[in-house]
């Protein structure tokens, strides 16, 4: 399993995670400048980075959930449930027809639910997203950086391009 090496050059601190279905690696309160390198799987990933903390006009200071195990478990556990109700309403309705329909609708009710809320959970903090492909051999370097109009977005050092 390679390295990957995560910088932050943004002017505040960060949660990062790499996800697989649920965070499974991540750096909280990563300091603006500050480098954190992990050792992770040969695999397509998910990558976020979330605010720490912001101050509104009025003085109110914000604070982010940071990444945790109980944060990756809960997200496991939402969207395994929502594609088990998802699968177990496919299942029935295909194999009862319009009899099953009312235990059917009720697990496809389960699975949107299950995804709607999976879809949302920690959007609220994210500063940027994306899918990052960890190579079998190279140690890859990113930069969690400013791209724009009050973006950010993940940084490929060495080939010198957005992830």
């Amino acid at each position: 399993m390679p390295d990957l090496t995560i910088i932050n050059n943004l002017d505040e601190a960060i949660h990062v995670a790499f996800f697989i279905t649920a965070p499974t690696h991540w750096k909280n309160n990563l300091k603006p400048g500050e480098r954190w390198t992990t050792n992770l799987p040969t695999l397509p990933l998910y990558f976020q980075a979330r605010w720490v903390e912001r101050t509104d006009n009025s003085g109110v200071v914000y604070r982010s959930r940071a990444f945790c195990p109980e944060e990756s478990w809960e997200m496991g556990a939402t969207i395994g449930t929502a594609c088990a109700a998802g699968t177990a309403s496919v299942v029935i309705g295909t194999i009862t027809g319009w009899i099953g329909e009312p235990l059917s609708a009720p697990l496809m009710a389960v699975a949107n639910a299950g995804g709607a809320k999976y879809a949302t959970m920690g959007s609220d903090t994210k500063l940027c997203e994306t899918r990052v492909w960890v190579p079998w051999f190279e140690h890859k370097v990113y930069s969690v950086r400013s791209v724009g109009a009050g973006r950010c977005g993940l940084w490929d050092v060495k080939e010198n391009r957005q992830a």
